[in-house]
């Protein structure tokens, strides 16, 4: 995901940190080293508050790291291949290479984490009962509060919460529809975050300082339900639509060992920012977007094959590939233009405008799925 840092791979998986996480860590370390740890523990040094306040938050996202895990486990479990996951500090996004799922393995996947969290929340528990030194239990104090909290706010029936992930599992078992399941769950989702942001408001109002956490979150739940549906819509309309029907058959073949000033001169009028450089030993494409500013007199001496993306680093398309695997590689590989490779050999090229353009059409007039169906029914 863009704005996220790796950070280290546990049992194949890529733990990854977005950028917002830092924002969060340190208003949490200063909003626990200035109120909550001073008010149930008072007369301590501002060092030993800012160490408490510092320690709860890392060992927080510790318990967040572990429920999101809890997740992915279960995924792994039931053959599904988890990528990645990225941590925004109260939760995180799993990079999941399959996206529609039996509903009981995702009702076992979102149950997963509260579980975990009410585990830890009793751990915690256990380790505050025992009272072993002031410092260990003032942060378990707090974390075992918050673990139960977290498995509470998460059961909650509104996506993209566990429960709402939950709720659309029976949706979607119920309905046999997984679009609709998922609209019905994300309404759910942004009644309760827009209940946040009110609640935010008002607590702001009376002087609460917890009104800026509120709102803080009903706003970020609010924007990954909508972009969670409208993800699911964009799968719905691009996987029935193949990678050959969109493809680009004839495309500029350009010679690796041209140099960069020769192909400035002749192509400049050219409207395309990808080309296809092609040779014996070499077969890549030039990104014109990728390609930093040249000096002049670099320019006759660099050659197209030392700017251009050699071909086997480029996660390619087959034939019988969707659009919606294609819109998906786009951002893997950072391309507008992805080739087709089949057997070694480039076929052709398919565009992030194609795909768009395509994506607009089916939206706006939807004509294209009476089409293939009617197409469907001759072909029988």
């Amino acid at each position: 995901m863009r704005g996220s840092t790796k950070l280290f791979t546990i049992f194949g998986i890529d733990i990854e940190l977005h950028f917002t996480w830092w924002f969060v860590f340190i208003l949490l370390s200063w909003s626990l080293s200035a109120t909550f740890f001073p008010h149930y523990f008072p007369e301590q040094t501002k060092e030993m508050y800012w160490m408490m306040g510092i320690t709860a938050s890392l060992l927080l996202f510790v318990s967040v790291l572990l429920h999101e895990l809890s997740h992915s486990l279960v995924a792994q479990a039931k053959k599904i291949k988890v990528k990645s996951i990225t941590l925004f500090f109260f939760g995180g996004v799993a990079g999941i290479t399959k996206e529609e799922m039996k509903p009981s393995t995702e009702l076992q996947m979102a149950l997963a984490g509260p579980f975990f969290s009410i585990f830890l929340g009793v751990v915690f528990f256990l380790i505050n009962r025992l009272n072993v030194n002031f410092f260990l239990t003032a942060i378990s104090f707090y974390l075992y509060q918050l673990n139960f909290i977290l498995a509470i706010f998460n059961m909650i029936p509104g996506y993209p919460l566990d429960g709402g992930r939950a709720f659309r599992a029976i949706l979607y078992w119920y309905y046999k529809d997984l679009k609709k399941a998922t609209r019905i769950a994300v309404a759910g989702g942004k009644l309760f975050a827009s209940f946040l942001i009110i609640l935010g408001v008002f607590a702001l109002i009376s002087g609460t300082g917890a009104g800026l956490w509120f709102i803080f979150l009903g706003g970020f739940l609010y924007f990954i339900a909508n972009a969670s549906y409208e993800q699911v819509v964009l799968k719905d309309v691009l996987e029935d639509i193949k990678v050959k029907e969109l493809m680009q058959k004839k495309f500029v073949s350009l010679s690796p060992e041209m140099e960069f000033s020769k192909f400035i001169r002749k192509y400049v009028n050219n409207d395309e920012d990808v080309f296809v450089v092609k040779g014996k030993s070499f077969t890549g494409l030039l990104d014109l977007e990728r390609v930093g500013r040249l000096p002049d007199k670099m320019r006759d001496v660099v050659k197209l094959k030392q700017i251009s993306m050699p071909l086997h680093q480029i996660k390619s398309l087959k034939m019988d590939d969707d659009a919606y695997v294609a819109f998906r590689k786009f951002a893997e590989n950072r391309l507008n233009v992805i080739p087709v490779v089949e057997k070694g050999k480039l076929l052709g090229l398919v565009s992030r405008k194609k795909i768009m353009h395509r994506l607009v059409w089916e939206m706006k007039f939807g004509k294209l799925d009476g089409m293939r169906s009617k197409i469907k029914r001759k072909r029988k």
